[in-house]
């Protein structure tokens, strides 16, 4: 286990390395710099915390997909043969992979704070307050760059990220399929509309920690049991979607793309 975490630390700085020499930094650090200017500059109305971690909240796992994404195209390349070669394990090659986005998406994130720190700081927010707000968005981040390493190509087939797409869909389908649809369904079948939300309730599950840990992102309201019960489900979701990501990773055939 030590010798995979030391493999994957090793892989993650050889990945920023790539990632830096590749010059991709500067459009990060320019998406961060847009969100800031168009959303979060000064404008003489104070912010409060609620705005900006609501902005934050948005902005952290839309920069994990784009960022992770860049990084599986990174890692699904030829040279990845030769790496595996020299005894390196799939999942620690893996891990490599999440670990250098999420480290890119932090110095984003961190980029962001200090510019809202130093030019328009929340007047209803302390430093104990950023700091227990951060933690949820965090673990958002990982949960959304770990799902999307999960869906890539590296990792799973066609036939499975379609299948997991449209749990993902059924899932979110209730904010979809509702009032009007759902009366027209119970008129041709009632029992399909049970079932529906039976599969819908089952399936949107592990989608609760993500959607609450947004809220105490926004609200930080971490006076509860409930709120450290669902850091500690974000933490639980997390490091099953890395398992699985590996555990797809190792039973596929391995071939990466010639590009």
């Amino acid at each position: 286990m030590m010798r995979t975490i030391e493999l994957a630390v090793r892989l993650t700085h050889f990945t920023l390395i790539e990632y830096l020499r590749s010059g991709r930094l500067l459009l990060e650090l320019a998406a961060a710099i847009t969100c800031y200017v168009v959303l979060l500059r000064p404008t003489g109305t104070p912010m409060n915390a609620g705005y900006l971690f609501t902005v934050l909240g948005i902005f952290g796992p839309a920069m994990a997909i784009v960022t992770t994404s860049y990084m599986i195209g990174l890692g699904d390349r030829p040279q990845g043969y030769i790496v595996l070669a020299h005894n390196v394990s799939r999942g620690a090659y893996l891990i490599g992979l999440f670990l250098a986005a999420v480290a890119v998406i932090l110095a984003m994130y961190g980029t962001l704070c200090i510019l809202v720190a130093l030019f328009n700081r929340a007047t209803d927010l302390d430093l104990v307050g950023w700091i227990l707000a951060t933690l949820p968005l965090i673990l958002n981040v990982g949960l959304v760059a770990a799902l999307t390493l999960l869906l890539s190509p590296l990792v799973l087939g066609a036939g499975w990220r379609l299948f997991v797409l449209a749990l993902v869909a059924i899932a979110l389908s209730s904010n979809v399929i509702g009032g009007p649809a759902l009366n027209q369904i119970a008129g041709i079948n009632p029992l399909l509309v049970d079932v529906l939300r039976a599969v819908q309730t089952i399936l949107s599950g592990p989608l609760v920690p993500i959607f609450y840990g947004y809220q105490l992102s926004v609200t930080r309201g971490f006076d509860s049991v409930a709120a450290w019960s669902n850091l500690l489900a974000q933490c639980s979701l997390l490091l099953a979607f890395l398992g699985l990501a590996r555990y797809a990773f190792n039973q596929r055939d391995l071939l990466f793309s010639a590009s």
